[in-house]
């Protein structure tokens, strides 16, 4: 049994009084939750040791321009030595900095700025944990503690999965040591973290205005790129609701390292509890008798291949083609979520069937519930 592991972040949120995000242009005529969803003052999600001595990451959402005013503005020091700034930033939707100094072990970072001073601790990288590793990760919020276990030793079973990478988005029905109890009952797991991400997700709503300021999934990408997993086998995206599967005696990661671009696109498709079954993932067993609705890929990669510095999106690498393998993809479980976005159980008029591919995924993993 792995040991728990709660690895805290290292976040920077400004006070309201003194500075705060620019608003998007449509914020005013947005709902009063959606107001209320919006991060307007999270300077940095994370603060994080690299490899290279003197030198930090700090990953947060974009900084707009009156943060980035603030910024530049600032006077930064890294234990008190004069540092440097460059920002390295790949996506409208997050925003990543290079922060150097003079120093052998960086522990601390001073903002000075003529209205506020900010001390910030540093944490360690934690690269060598899952160097080598076929590693999964997500982003999740109350998810029940069953679908997590199930979840995991399904793609520990299946795919060989190594190590997990679990945040937590504040989830109010356990703490997140209740999460780090479940993964460290999974047998064959080398090593894993829960890591508290105590911050608004963002707004719902599917307009690109809305879905634009959901900051902190695509910061959180970065920051498992580069504090997590850059030295790992292989990074597989999946949520607490998707299954991957492909062909017998092979894994998605196999699939990966033998792609030119050392990436694999993984479609994804519905899948529907049984009539009266518990909802669980094992249940999940039958599919639409027509055609089925399409929905955007996951992926799994080699964080060191031909992609390396590229950063990781929500659904594959900006710029980069779907990467599909025959026989390889994920069942998206209908009703493992709380229906937080929309009533996941809105499918009922539809005609459904079993389905031999989830039968033959789920049912010798988890069992047909």
């Amino acid at each position: 049994m792995a040991p728990r592991q709660l690895t805290p972040l290292s976040p920077c949120v400004l006070p309201s009084r003194f500075a705060s995000r620019d608003a998007p242009a449509g914020l005013a005529g947005w709902d009063a939750p959606a107001q209320t969803a919006f991060d307007a003052n999270t300077l940095f999600y994370d603060v994080f040791q690299t490899a290279a001595p003197g030198m930090i990451h700090a990953v947060g959402p974009p900084l707009k321009k009156t943060l980035r005013t603030f910024i530049k503005q600032a006077d930064l020091r890294i234990n008190g030595a004069e540092a440097t700034l460059r920002e390295t930033s790949q996506t409208k939707r997050a925003c990543s900095l290079e922060i150097s100094a003079d120093v052998h072990d960086a522990h601390t970072l001073t903002i000075l700025h003529p209205k506020l001073s900010v001390n910030i601790s540093i944490s360690p990288s934690a690269l060598p944990r899952y160097a080598g590793l076929d590693t999964m990760f997500t982003l999740s919020r109350n998810n029940t503690l069953d679908w997590v276990r199930d979840w995991a030793r399904y793609h520990v079973d299946t795919h060989g999965v190594e190590g997990i990478l679990l945040y937590d988005n504040a989830s109010d029905l356990y703490g997140a040591d209740a999460l780090s109890d479940v993964l460290a009952g999974i047998g064959g797991l080398k090593a894993f973290d829960v890591v508290p991400a105590p911050f608004q997700y963002g707004p719902a709503g599917l307009s690109r205005e809305v879905t634009s300021t959901r900051y902190l999934q695509f910061a959180l990408f970065e920051v498992t790129r580069l504090r997590f997993l850059q030295q790992a086998a292989g990074a597989l995206n999946m949520d607490i609701d998707e299954m991957a599967y492909a062909p017998a005696g092979r894994t998605v990661f196999d699939a990966a390292r033998d792609s030119d671009q050392g990436f694999l696109t993984l479609p994804g498709s519905w899948r529907y509890p049984q009539p009266g079954a518990p909802l669980l993932h094992g249940s999940h067993i039958l599919r639409a008798a027509g055609p089925e609705e399409p929905m955007y890929p996951k992926w799994c990669l080699v964080p060191g291949g031909p992609l390396r510095g590229k950063s990781w999106r929500t659904h594959g690498i900006k710029g980069l083609p779907d990467q599909v393998q025959d026989g390889h993809g994920f069942l998206h479980c209908r009703m493992i979520s709380e229906s937080w976005h929309y009533d996941r159980s809105e499918y009922t008029g539809l005609a459904l069937e079993p389905d031999p591919l989830a039968i033959k995924a789920l049912g010798p993993a988890l069992g047909a519930q």
